[in-house]
């Protein structure tokens, strides 16, 4: 079975989540699609402003992910949140780019790492570049094509799409049409997977 995986670089759950989901839905069958869509846009206006989290939340969750990262084998640099906030739209079109090119993973996973784990600026066109010659591309031709409108577009359209489907959020998958949200939600995603096996 197919698993759309909605993610963006943005996210440190999604990448945790990034970092397990082949291996744990492989052993079930199941095969992860992953898509590419713009976090920011997929939250609902009727949502309003997250609260501001205290001192106690702050540190729960920074001691969350840590247990998670150790718990999966995942690579995880704290430092990498002075980043949150900036942009990934370039980085995320450069994955359809790979995508295009039947490079996909070979983009994916080290733009991740670039962000969460060497605390590296994925905003920048130069980080861009490296990531989409480290994959296997012609870096100026595909760094050109992530900038195009075209590819900003395409990323609005899967965003949107995501949207009209029930996404609000990332990490998100889909079993057969039952959404999960969450790097905490893999297990009853399989439950789900089983029976529909």
């Amino acid at each position: 079975m197919q698993i759309p995986f909605y993610f963006d670089y943005a996210c440190p759950w999604a990448y945790l989540a990034s970092c397990r989901a082949e291996s744990f839905f492989g052993e079930l069958g199941g095969e992860i699609d992953f898509r590419p869509v713009h976090l920011a846009t997929l939250k609902e206006p009727t949502s309003g402003p997250a609260p501001t989290p205290g001192e106690r939340r702050s540190r729960w969750y920074m001691d969350d992910l840590r247990a998670w990262s150790e718990m999966i084998g995942g690579e995880l640099n704290l430092e990498s949140k002075e980043l949150v906030g900036r942009s990934t739209r370039l980085a995320l079109c450069g994955a359809l780019v790979a995508a295009e090119d039947g490079k996909l993973r070979e983009y994916h996973y080290p733009a991740y790492r670039a962000r969460w784990v060497e605390a590296r600026d994925i905003s920048d066109p130069e980080v861009v570049r490296a990531l989409l010659a480290g994959a296997g591309l012609d870096a100026d031709a595909a760094l050109a094509r992530a900038q195009s409108q075209e590819l900003e577009a395409q990323l609005d359209r899967r965003t949107q799409d995501a949207i009209d489907r029930g996404v609000f959020g990332v990490p998100s998958y889909f079993v057969g049409e039952r959404l999960f949200w969450g790097n905490d939600r893999f297990e009853l995603a399989r439950f789900y997977l089983e029976k529909s096996a």
